[in-house]
């Protein structure tokens, strides 16, 4: 296959270093709005398949043209751009892989009548992708992706389904820093700032931001953690999609409780906006635009620089719970993983890992017609098993526990 990666980053980085290995790859080229980043990476890789490019992602008409010819388009960049690229993607005739959606797309708020979900957006181009051939991957990286997946593989084992909820937790530390996001400092301020989509007693809703609180027992060494209801991608597609009489379902992420605090301030604040605003500098005496959300996430450290500083565990999974045979029946179906092991391997923290490899994933069963469906689709509409017997193809471990039904 020939295939362009979008996106330098943490999880580019690392999605691209595994596809260089890929059997299934024979060019690849990596992206950026900044081609030093890209040329910089692909140094580093040090494979003659593997090629840099200068790309912006927010011009239709160059992305089109630089798609052409290629095989698939992994979209690994904000996912504000996720519509335009895929609008590229079916001009070039290109299939598509992301690992996030746009969840700024709708503006519900909290008891807002919930009548679409952002993903819904992607998802309305179904017919249109079907209509030209083509294949668009949506949510394939850990949460959603894998999370999606042990969804499903719970859910295929019940004969009701009555609740999906989805945990992340982890216990890291940074060295070095008193706090850090280990992705997207853009993308952490965007989902926990907002009103959080779920799925309660049947219906969409949405609850305010980092609300519903509990300390949720990951397995060891992670343990407990306290999370809180974060907006994500699992609300907006599981509760379409896995049937069986659900009910009830949400995303919780472990938070530390300082900083659920500070960015529901913030917020009131206007400090997690993205709309630019004149400031002006009182040391400088000039005026500029800028949004306050930049000015917070310039001020965190760049994730892909900080993977040797990360000490602790991560780990994300889907608890499923409902009736098997008349009786209650759940599981805990998870993965687990150390930032240290994946540093010492693969030069990377395990979030990146456990983000970036699951795309080489979908994108080989792809290459080997182990996924042939067309349109636009997230990872919980296939069989779970087949691509949890390939999890360790790439070293993404899995595991599960039974949780007590109630």
């Amino acid at each position: 296959m020939k295939v362009m990666v979008l996106g330098a980053g943490a999880i580019g980085s690392l999605t691209s270093t595994l596809l260089a290995r890929s059997e299934q790859v024979d060019e690849l080229v990596v992206a950026s709005r900044r081609l030093p980043p890209a040329r910089d990476l692909v140094k580093k890789i040090g494979r003659k398949h593997v090629k840099a490019k200068q790309l912006d992602c927010d011009r239709v008409g160059d992305m089109t043209k630089a798609f052409k010819g290629f095989d698939m388009v992994v979209n690994l960049v904000l996912p504000r751009f996720n519509l335009k690229i895929m609008d590229a993607c079916v001009r070039a005739g290109v299939h598509y892989l992301d690992t996030a959606t746009d969840l700024v797309l709708t503006k519900d708020k909290k008891g807002d009548k919930i009548e679409r979900t952002p993903e819904q957006i992607q998802l309305d181009r179904d017919d249109t992708w079907k209509d030209h051939d083509l294949t668009a991957m949506l949510g394939w990286g850990c949460d959603p992706g894998l999370s999606n997946i042990f969804a499903r593989l719970g859910a295929d084992r019940l004969d009701r389904v009555d609740s999906v909820l989805v945990r992340d937790g982890d216990n890291s530390t940074i060295e070095g820093y008193e706090f850090a996001t280990l992705w997207s400092a853009d993308t952490l301020i965007e989902e926990v700032q907002m009103d959080a989509l779920a799925f309660y007693n049947g219906r969409f809703t949405r609850v305010g931001t980092a609300e519903g609180e509990e300390v949720f027992h990951f397995p060891e060494p992670v343990g407990p953690q306290t999370v809180y209801n974060v907006d994500h991608e699992e609300s907006n597609t599981l509760p379409l999609f896995i049937g069986k009489g659900l009910r009830n379902q949400d995303f919780k992420l472990s938070l530390p409780k300082g900083l659920a605090e500070f960015i529901r301030l913030a917020k009131k604040w206007g400090m997690t906006k993205a709309d630019p605003i004149p400031v002006r500098s009182k040391f400088h005496n000039t005026t500029t635009k800028v949004a306050p959300r930049d000015v917070m996430t310039a001020l965190l450290p760049v994730p892909v620089g900080m993977a040797a500083n990360v000490h602790g565990s991560t780990c994300v999974g889907s608890v499923v719970k409902g009736v098997k045979n008349g009786k209650p029946a759940g599981w805990f179906i998870y993965t687990l993983m150390s930032h240290d092991y994946c540093y010492k391997k693969y030069g990377y923290n395990a979030v990146s890992y456990t983000t970036g490899a699951p795309p080489v994933v979908g994108l080989e069963m792809f290459a080997r017609h182990e996924v042939s469906r067309r349109g636009v689709f997230p990872p919980e509409v296939l069989d779970p098993v087949p691509i949890v017997k390939h999890l360790p193809d790439w070293d993404i471990p899995y595991g599960e526990r039974v949780e007590v039904a109630g």
